[in-house]
């Protein structure tokens, strides 16, 4: 997952004995008997294309993190029709490396929905840099990111946010803010406006609330979670523990913890007292022997079905969850390098979800190999 790693050379599709056993049966074990090929699951999605390189024309910055798609039009988030600014429906990613490759030094946001990356936002100098993680406010179209800021340093990064036009509107900084592996937005869930986001180098998970009053917005801030597995220098010289995240119309809070291959759920998310340890963290699915989770990092939502789609660091999967069940509905390998023990060949991070004009899934993820933001679909 750094920079030097998209300098070499890519390897052939080589895959290992469990991941050719999962994708045909599931011979490996985890949790499920048979896979899905059904196009309204990953498991019936055959085509590959690259829609975007995502490096920086003006800057070099590269190695794409996270991804979001910007809520549908509407009266509240209606577009303008300017190149470089949120317009609805886009695709929007952000590059964690600058042109050096230096890992949590880059600061660009990159709308790629025309097959090129144009330049949404540019954080300032001396903030934290290092964008991990995207959620977008589905009301007015506002840019929620989780920055990581330089790992292993004395910068604990920090949650900014974007106006559609590429202004900054504010940025979020608290003790509980540290290392952002993932943010989620809960869509004004029973009228009370919440992010969520995670600490990475203390393996919390966070609740920011969204107070309005007669003097403005204020931020409050409260820890849902805490004691997840996490460490700051991991696989491939990046960070492991708590990452991707998304909330749900039920209020759910999804959390998956890429150093011990489980995925967790929160449920009123919105509302629920604060608490330290695992009270309000449920099991939706772990995987300690990595039979299908492999340090898994993103994940979405498939609109379709609900199941929860995650992007393994380890072998470059993609792997489709029931989150009612617990059982694995599809797995994908969708880059074919072969993920070498030091993090060689390793490319995803982030993934997003809609469907198609044919109402067929269709994903999006970031390769950091290609530098390239590509979409699987039928």
């Amino acid at each position: 997952m750094i920079a030097i790693f998209r300098l070499s050379l890519r390897h052939l599709a080589l895959f290992s004995a469990c991941t050719a056993l999962a994708v045909a049966s599931a011979g490996c074990g985890g949790g499920s008997s048979s896979l899905s090929t059904s196009p309204q699951t990953i498991g019936g999605l055959n085509t590959i294309a690259t829609l975007s390189s995502t490096v920086d024309v003006a800057n070099g910055d590269n190695n794409p993190y996270p991804i979001a798609i910007a809520p549908p039009k509407s009266t509240t988030f209606p577009g303008d029709g300017v190149s470089g600014h949120i317009q609805p429906g886009d695709v929007v990613v952000g590059n964690f490396s600058n042109s050096a490759g230096t890992q949590g030094a880059g600061t660009t946001y990159e709308d790629v929905s025309t097959g090129k990356p144009v330049n949404v936002f540019t954080e300032p100098a001396g903030t934290a840099g290092g964008p991990a993680a995207f959620a977008f406010n589905t009301g007015a179209g506002y840019l929620w990111t989780a920055n990581a800021g330089l790992l292993n340093s004395a910068s604990p990064g920090n949650v900014q946010i974007v106006s559609p036009s590429g202004a900054l509107v504010n940025t979020l900084t608290a003790p509980a803010i540290q290392y952002g592996w993932g943010q989620a937005y809960n869509n004004d869930f029973g009228g009370k406006g919440a992010f969520f986001s995670v600490n990475l180098s203390t393996g919390t998970i966070l609740r920011i609330n969204v107070v309005a009053g007669a003097g403005g917005v204020t931020f409050t801030y409260d820890t849902l979670a805490s004691g997840l597995a996490a460490t700051l220098s991991g696989f491939g010289g990046t960070g492991v523990g708590p990452a991707g995240m998304v909330d749900t119309s039920t209020d759910t809070l999804y959390v998956v913890d890429s150093d011990n291959n489980t995925i967790y759920s929160i449920s009123n998310a919105s509302t629920v007292a604060a608490a330290t340890g695992l009270t309000n963290a449920k099991v939706v699915y772990s995987d300690p022997n990595g039979t299908y989770l492999s340090q898994p990092v993103g994940l979405a939502l498939n609109p379709i079905n609900g199941d929860l789609i995650t992007c393994n660091q380890k072998n470059n999967n993609l792997v489709e969850i029931n989150p009612n069940t617990g059982k694995v509905v599809a797995v994908k390998t969708v880059d074919p390098a072969v993920v070498q023990t030091n993090g060689t060949g390793s490319a995803l991070f982030g993934v997003a979800a809609t469907t198609d004009s044919s109402g067929n899934l269709k994903v999006y993820f970031t390769d950091d190999n290609t530098n390239t933001v590509n979409t699987l679909s039928k």
